[in-house]
């Protein structure tokens, strides 16, 4: 039998300059970062795109993801550290084009350096949990 994907099969596009972003809201974090969904439900199973937007000198806390990040620096400087204190002395600076894979549940943290803009994707759902994760 066959098997349908649940993937469109349609070209999707979004032009930069036509983006809707809301405000990240996530307890523990601070105010300041924007966040827009390009394609897929990140609450829901399955692939998500989304681009995440920081001031600069934002920071954001100690936190893991249930699912794999698969991160990509579009603009700015990110920071990122992984680990269970925000030792902000360890983290490291990310360039536009690089990109970082996260495995599933490892702490990290890290902010922005000049206004920055980041892509993640990776199947849903995605969530932020603050902390590091249970054994």
């Amino acid at each position: 039998p066959a098997v349908m994907s649940t993937e469109s099969r349609t070209m999707d596009t979004r032009a930069a300059s036509a983006l809707t972003w809301g405000d990240l809201v996530v307890p523990g974090f601070n105010p300041g970062a924007k966040i827009t969904v390009l394609n897929g439900d990140p609450a829901a199973a399955g692939p998500y795109t989304l681009r995440l937007r920081f001031p600069d000198g934002y920071e954001f806390p100690v936190h893991w993801h249930p699912g794999v990040e698969n991160l990509t620096v579009l603009s700015g400087t990110f920071l990122l550290a992984m680990g269970n204190t925000a030792e902000r002395s360890a983290q490291r600076a990310y360039a536009p084009g690089d990109y970082l894979y996260i495995p599933a549940r490892m702490s990290h943290f890290g902010g922005a350096r000049g206004e920055t803009v980041i892509q993640l994707h990776g199947i849903g759902p995605f969530a932020i949990n603050l902390g590091t994760p249970a054994p």
